[in-house]
């Protein structure tokens, strides 16, 4: 199992929850409760599977059993306790109408690449709150190429990652969601991703044209590295930045070959700016102690 914490923040005051439990009825408590040991059941099972094809039926039952689960709640209120027990990916941000969380996790292959589950849940009803949440699967598509930055995606053809950061900006009035994922790569390579993210009329796209570079706009940007090694990708909310390790090979004959590559200790930052995120070179930063707190969570247990 590859090392990670969550990174959560749900937005629902403390003592909803409570009154919550205190006042809903004791079967809808139980009903809560199950369903959350099955998918923590679920998710130990998947780390202890012994082969790819046993690994596979348990990722596919995973995802069936979040789809119920999602299913059979009918408010936000009502899912806090399920979300509050994610064994994996989770990430949230905005508030009211623009509240949006994703979960999402990984199975690895023997040969180590990944399969991947996601679900983004958004459309929380503003003038009810907690209540009439809607929810979409990302579909993972192990033929979409990881590293390519100019592709815009639809929930059918997602190239996969763990999600562990969500930050909400505005381009006006317009919502933009970015998105800091893992994406385990293979057994020689690991990548982090940064994308962005649009919700709009129960449709949900991720990679959209807000990424400002000197070679011009592109919708997602990926930092690849060697497997052994880590990078940074993280949001300093202080400064309004995403900082980002420059990685380079361990010897200039190697230039290409991201296997070798990683981290130079000089640091890019993506600033937003006019309803962009604009790339900027050799920024100065703080050592940080969670550094590495965006490790995922590696359901296979390899």
């Amino acid at each position: 199992m590859v090392d990670r914490s969550k990174s959560m923040n749900l937005n629902l005051p403390g003592i909803l929850i409570v009154l919550f439990l205190i006042s809903a009825p004791f079967s809808s408590y139980l009903a809560q409760t199950s369903r959350s040991s099955q998918i923590s059941g679920m998710f130990g099972n998947l780390r202890k599977a012994s082969n790819d094809d046993e690994r596979s039926i348990l990722h596919h039952e995973l995802k069936v059993l979040v789809r119920e689960t999602l299913a059979g709640f009918d408010s936000l209120e009502s899912l806090s306790g399920l979300l509050e027990q994610w064994p994996a990916g989770i990430t949230t941000a905005g508030r009211g109408d623009e509240l949006v969380t994703v979960i999402s996790w990984n199975s690895e292959r023997q040969d180590r690449t990944q399969d991947y589950g996601a679900f983004v849940i958004y459309g929380v009803d503003e003038s009810e709150p907690f209540q009439n949440f809607k929810w979409t699967e990302l579909i993972h598509d192990r033929n979409e190429d990881p590293k390519d930055e100019s592709r815009s995606y639809r929930v059918d053809d997602w190239p996969g990652a763990i999600y562990y950061d969500l930050i909400l900006t505005y381009d006006g009035k317009t919502p933009i969601y970015t998105l800091l994922g893992w994406e385990g790569g293979n057994a020689q390579i690991t990548r982090k991703i940064m994308e962005t993210m649009i919700v709009s009329n129960d449709l949900i796209r991720i990679g959209v044209p807000y990424l400002n570079r000197p070679e011009g706009i592109r919708k997602r940007h990926v930092l690849e590295y060697a497997d052994e090694l880590q990078a940074t990708l993280r949001y300093e909310p202080e400064n309004n930045r995403i900082v980002l390790d420059r990685l380079a090979p361990s010897d200039p004959s190697l230039a290409g070959a991201t296997a070798f590559y990683g981290p130079t200790m000089e640091y890019d930052a993506y600033v937003w700016k006019g309803g962009k995120w604009e790339f900027t070179s050799n920024i100065s930063v703080r050592n940080s102690k969670d550094k590495e707190r965006n490790r995922p969570y590696n359901a296979s247990g390899n």
